[in-house]
């Protein structure tokens, strides 16, 4: 391409920088004269005047901008603080049944934990937020209650214990299974 086009000026733009000079190199085998070639880092202006360009004493500010898919503004959205969490704190889930026609729980919470605490050397700190979570919902469950108060009591028990713990903030989502305990079969009437 660059054989074909003849390019008085050259400026690599992709690629970590021993990529950009080695393009850069390859400019300048094909005749581009090496005054000419522009290696430059994210936020670097090349500025065009008169026929002539040249590298300008002006840096723009050029960070990084993470897309969700949905956003191009480059402002911090919920997904990317959420997945900033998970990066250095991780998650914990806590699944819990219960049936809502009784106000009962059904068992006791199960906590499932990735990228907070090694589960192995962790059995007692996972049994200690099981126990602290069920007390906190049969609490709450004395009266009327729902699905939005059952979670906000999930994650307003286990946090603050699991910070007091391990000095680490995960995301904690709460689960609630809502099942209909089986019912007894009905005695079928004999006349």
């Amino acid at each position: 391409m660059l054989q074909l086009i003849k390019p008085k000026y050259f400026m690599p733009i992709h690629g970590e920088y021993k990529m950009l000079k080695q393009h850069a190199d390859t400019g300048i085998e094909t005749g581009v004269p090496p005054e000419n070639v522009f290696i430059c880092a994210n936020g670097d202006a090349v500025v065009l005047r008169d026929g002539v360009a040249s590298l300008s004493d002006t840096r723009i500010q050029a960070d990084d901008i993470y897309v969700d898919g949905s956003d191009t503004s480059g402002l911090s959205t919920s997904v990317i603080k959420d997945r900033r969490i998970l990066s250095d704190n991780g998650m914990v889930a806590v699944i819990v049944s219960i049936d809502s026609r009784f106000n009962k729980i059904l068992c006791r919470p199960s906590i499932v934990s990735r990228g907070f605490v090694y589960i192995k050397e962790s059995q007692t700190l996972l049994k200690e937020a099981e126990l602290l979570v069920y007390e906190a919902l049969k609490k709450k469950m004395v009266g009327k209650t729902t699905f939005g108060e059952l979670k906000n009591t999930i994650r307003g028990s286990l946090e603050p214990f699991l910070y007091q713990k391990t000095h680490r903030n995960p995301i904690v989502i709460p689960v609630i299974l809502n099942q209909k305990a089986a019912m007894q079969p009905r005695a079928t009437e004999t006349r």
